[in-house]
């Protein structure tokens, strides 16, 4: 699934492309944003694959969130000037669209930005933005994620904890699946950190070391043994 954000300040372009993109059964739009600050909190919680972005913003231009974004997140620029394009193809845009967007067009940006997706390689770690500082968390070192509102809270092996502002659908394409595992909408395990599930009255999985056990309704118990079932057989195999 190509993960797309629309990036614009007037609600009736942001609607006609969403209409455009909605077409196609293999994109999802993560969300929508009118201006900077609006942007960098939706990039910052669903890491899309790529944006569709207006070069005109309100307090700011597309050219403003470019500083400091993730060089794997494709951009694909939707204008109705056609004078910025040179700039956008100096910071390596992946197309420059002209309002109104036309559906071959559109094909096409789509068409290079999941080659881009395909392409990009996998994560080793999920960097945590604090207000004093940033911490890398390395994939193999997270055993728990737990959905907090607006926030996921990452356990890890070494026993600490960590709140990132981050959906559980925006996380979820930057974990290799296995071995983490969603057992339910709120819950991502680590299915090579589990040390036991106990069943009864008190569901629960334990954890090889750092995280205290998580509780688990019925479903998401029954999902986690057979996950944790098929694990043991890809192990056999391998």
């Amino acid at each position: 699934m190509l993960r797309v954000a629309i990036i614009d300040d007037e609600t009736p372009a942001r609607r006609y492309l969403r209409r455009l993109l909605e077409a196609y059964a293999d994109v999802q739009i993560v969300g929508e944003a009118a201006n900077l600050e609006q942007a960098r909190a939706l990039i910052e919680q669903e890491s899309p694959h790529g944006l569709f972005l207006d070069v005109e913003l309100t307090q700011g231009t597309g050219f403003d969130l470019l500083q400091g974004l993730d060089p794997q997140i494709g951009v694909v620029f939707v204008t109705a000037h056609t004078d910025h394009a040179p700039r956008a193809f100096d910071v390596e845009a992946l197309d420059y669209l002209l309002k109104p967007v036309g559906a071959p067009r559109l094909e096409q940006a789509l068409s290079r930005l999941r080659k881009q997706a395909a392409a990009r390689p996998a994560p080793a770690y999920l960097v945590v933005r604090g207000r004093q500082a940033t911490r890398p968390i390395r994939l193999q070192d997270l055993s728990v994620v737990l959905a907090q509102g607006d926030y996921v809270q990452l356990c890890c092996t070494d026993g600490s904890s960590e709140m990132m502002l981050a959906t559980m659908s925006g996380l979820l394409p930057r974990l290799p699946m296995p071995p983490f595992f969603q057992a339910s909408r709120s819950l991502i395990i680590n299915l090579d950190h589990v040390a036991r599930v106990s069943s009864g009255d008190h569901r629960q999985v334990e954890f090889t070391q750092g995280c205290a056990p998580v509780q688990l309704g019925l479903t998401a118990f029954q999902r986690l043994k057979q996950a944790l079932a098929a694990r043991a057989g890809e192990a056999v195999r391998a």
